[in-house]
């Protein structure tokens, strides 16, 4: 469905189903005409509902839960790359201590270049 219907457009489409449903679970395609109906084309939810012969507390719900999009639907990107000069952060604090006590604590002011992973794998080789 590309573009909205009208009323009678999806009260025949309702019409059909029902005469020929194989599920007593209204399609998603149904009821997302519907919520069109009132989402784009402005109609009230009494008016749709009735006129589609829908239970009006289901209809509200479906109206609600039209409102969050279903996550398979969602456009999530697959990467997000971040550029260095996005994050140029002005002070870093860094402090580990591990199981024996041993402490270090090491304070960055603008661009580093240090590897901070590499930083603490050494701490903890020299620690143990």
């Amino acid at each position: 469905m590309g573009q909205t219907s009208t009323l009678e457009d999806v009260r025949q489409q309702f019409s059909t189903w029902r005469k020929n449903k194989t599920s007593k679970r209204t399609p998603k395609k149904l009821w997302q005409a519907a919520v069109d109906l009132h989402k784009v084309e402005g109609l009230s939810i009494h008016r749709v509902s009735q006129a589609l012969h829908l239970n009006f507390n289901d209809f509200k719900k479906q109206i609600a839960n039209n409102n969050v999009p279903a996550i398979q639907d969602a456009q999530v990107p697959a990467f997000i790359e971040l550029g260095s000069h996005s994050v140029s952060p002005s002070e870093c604090i860094v402090e580990m201590e591990n199981t024996a006590g041993s402490k270090m604590r090491m304070i960055f002011k603008g661009k580093t270049d240090f590897d901070f992973l590499e930083l603490g794998k050494s701490f903890w080789r020299q620690s143990s």
